[in-house]
């Protein structure tokens, strides 16, 4: 009876050291599943990341780098920040929020935290390529880096640009233009421009580097720099109203620029007025014609209509136009000439010398005055009655002496 007892109680004590070892097996899978179900996480406990560590840039850029700070130490961690490494000339810091950071909370898990890393990068780098490099610590041993890749190279350093402000303007034919322009060389070395136009026949076109008074045909731009060019423009006399456009070229060993301008020439008024021979006097005689050819020329680009003419001349003087109606010539033509004949007449009474006789041609738009000096002469009846007269007068002062001289 009591041997049964015994082994009914060994029996008891193995079923009970099974299930323990059972329930301690089952316990230790459990552990080990949900661990595996969970994120593995950078050795000390923090992670600094970025989506692109590596990209290419362009001289004079500007850029934004977001970072990512993960904390996998089960607590929150606060984390000093610092830019480690930066490339000769360039300019950066770390931003959270709206704030220059160096110190981060990071709460445990994928949450995190997330800064801003802004660069600068120098106006003229060598191609090449540059490295950046951000610090986390958290003291304790728990610290990570990032290592930022910058490449630079020639055909990323981007084409230059040439460009005019204001590229067109308006004005008339006799008008001296002058556009600002800017030559800009993106390059990672220096370039020498030859700069010439495509003008219409007949205008001049010159460009004079900004600051200096001497025209050029070509200039040095130094990489990632710009050069301000003034580029006048004059077009031919008498040119007609019209758009005209002129193309701009600036030419390196590495690249072709070009930009366009555009003139637009309003209409020009003028007229003169003178003689074929461009003589301003002429003789005349007292009640007496005398004829003078005018010259009358559109000196515009815009046909001139209703051009009347006019004179100033001395009292009891007459003048008379061939062949106008009102002394008007109905219309000339853009850089013709009118000829128009002036019969003068001096008054009767007029004696010998010069007089001062002026003609205007005249429209609503422009005008022009020529003077001409007139000899005047004595008639020759006149003068044999003068010629009489003096004769007389010394016959008769000659008797008077002869016959009373002696008393």
């Amino acid at each position: 009876m009591e041997k049964a007892i015994a082994m009914n109680a060994q029996r008891r004590n193995h079923r009970m050291r099974l299930w323990a070892a059972v329930c301690l097996a089952a316990v230790l899978f459990l552990f080990l599943f949900w661990n595996s179900m969970g994120p593995v996480w950078a050795a000390g406990g923090l992670e600094l990341s970025t989506d692109y560590p590596g990209i290419t840039v362009k001289p004079g850029e500007s850029l934004d780098i977001a970072i990512n700070v993960d904390n996998a130490t089960g607590s929150g961690q606060d984390v000093d920040l610092s830019i480690g490494s930066l490339p000769e000339g360039w300019d950066g810091y770390l931003q959270g929020g709206s704030y220059e950071v160096n110190r981060v909370h990071a709460r445990t898990g994928e949450a995190g935290a997330q800064v801003t890393l802004h660069l600068t990068i120098p106006d003229e780098l060598e191609e090449g390529t540059y490295q950046a490099r951000v610090d986390a610590s958290a003291g304790e041993g728990i610290s990570d880096s990032l290592t930022l890749s910058f490449a630079v190279n020639e055909v990323n350093a981007g084409q230059g640009t040439f460009s005019s402000e204001y590229p067109e303007q308006e004005g008339t034919s006799d008008t001296g233009f002058s556009f600002s322009t800017t030559l800009i060389n993106n390059g990672l070395t220096s370039r020498s421009y030859s700069l010439s136009s495509n003008a219409p026949a007949g205008w001049q076109v010159t460009f004079t580097p900004s600051g200096e008074s001497a025209t050029v045909a070509g200039i040095e731009v130094d990489p990632s720099a710009s050069q301000g060019l003034t580029v006048a423009v004059t077009p031919p006399a008498g040119v007609a109203a019209g758009e005209y456009e002129i193309s701009l070229s600036a030419v390196s060993a590495e690249e072709t620029l070009s930009t366009d301008l555009k003139v637009v020439i309003t209409g020009t008024y003028g007229v003169s007025l003178g003689t074929p021979d461009g003589r301003l006097s002429f003789d005349a005689h007292a009640g007496q014609e005398s004829d003078v050819t005018l010259n009358v020329t559109n000196t515009g680009n815009v046909d001139l209509q209703n051009v009347s003419i006019n004179s100033s001349l001395p009292s009891d003087w007459t003048v008379t136009y061939n062949d106008l109606e009102e002394n008007v010539i109905e219309s000339i033509p853009a850089g013709s000439t009118v000829q128009v004949i002036a019969h003068v007449k001096p008054g009767s009474d007029a004696i010998t010398g010069d007089y001062v006789a002026s003609f205007t041609a005249q429209t609503d738009e422009a005008g022009s005055t020529a003077e001409f000096r007139v000899s005047v002469k004595t008639g020759t009846l006149w003068g044999l009655v003068a010629v009489l007269i003096i004769l007389a007068v010394a016959a008769g002062l000659g008797y008077v002496f002869h016959k009373y001289g002696r008393r």
